[in-house]
């Protein structure tokens, strides 16, 4: 038996998970450089507010919820510009980076919740639970 909604949620967390990956790809490649350019700079944004729209779709479609120890936008959030990374403080930089860790961790769990739902909905068997749901209303 399939599920279509959570295919659905599947396929949007599995896209999320990507741009998520690309996003802090593009945060990493940036702020490593020793001279960011105005094109970087308008790049990062572009693509914070894209990721925060896709954030905010994601989490009105699925049923698992923002959890508070599961600081899923707190990266995105925390850095206003990427100007700004060369100013945070050695123990802001390792939180922040200890954020993105616990978010692609936090996403990856819901991802394979998912998963695990698809696999039980596949091995679920409608034509059973007719006959059985049947058989139920005959004996009564």
């Amino acid at each position: 038996m399939r599920d279509k909604k959570t295919e659905i949620d599947l396929k949007a967390m599995n896209g999320f998970l990507e741009f998520w990956g690309k996003f802090h790809s593009i945060y990493s490649n940036i702020s490593g450089k020793g001279l960011i350019t105005k094109e970087d700079e308008d790049k990062f944004l572009e693509t914070k507010l894209v990721i925060r729209n896709k954030y905010d779709e994601l989490k009105g479609s699925l049923e698992y919820r923002y959890m508070p120890h599961g600081r899923l936008t707190d990266p995105v959030n925390d850095i206003l510009s990427i100007q700004t990374i060369r100013f945070i403080s050695e123990d802001n930089l390792k939180k922040l980076n200890n954020d993105w860790k616990d978010s692609y961790i936090f996403l990856n769990n819901i991802f394979e919740r998912l998963k695990a739902r698809k696999r039980r909905f596949e091995e679920f068997n409608a034509l059973g639970v007719f006959f059985k749901r049947t058989r139920e209303k005959i004996g009564q």
